[in-house]
């Protein structure tokens, strides 16, 4: 049976003192990380790490999902009302996937940034 190929298959190894370990483990509780391999690769490469708190854009998701649930019991509503509401009805609609595609772009652009 053969040994499937690693994606990284060069291993480097070094030397560190009790005290030099306990602060590289130390910044990486700084920056949220538990695992060391992957800490050290990026200091090696990138030289830095950056700590992205993604929780606000959480917030904001949320804060959009309860208003858009709001939203479309509100629109139910205007649907069984009839024609007359139909056009404003759609609006909403199309504005509310508006403010679902900026949402998804803040997104992308903060993943693309936090991993540049």
């Amino acid at each position: 049976m053969e040994k499937q190929s690693r994606a990284r298959d060069i291993q480097m190894l070094f030397r560190v003192t009790p005290q030099e370990k306990e602060l590289i483990r130390e910044k990486m509780r700084l920056l949220h990380m538990t695992n060391m391999r992957a800490y050290m690769r990026q200091m090696a490469i990138k030289g830095y790490i950056v700590d992205t708190d993604f929780s606000e854009l959480k917030n904001l998701a949320a804060e959009l999902q309860k208003i858009t649930v709001n939203i479309r019991q509100i629109l139910k509503h205007v649907d069984c009302m009839g024609e007359a509401y139909a056009a404003d009805a759609e609006e909403i609609r199309l504005k509310l996937d508006e403010c679902w595609d900026m949402q998804r772009q803040l997104f992308k652009e903060a993943i693309r940034i936090s991993k540049a």
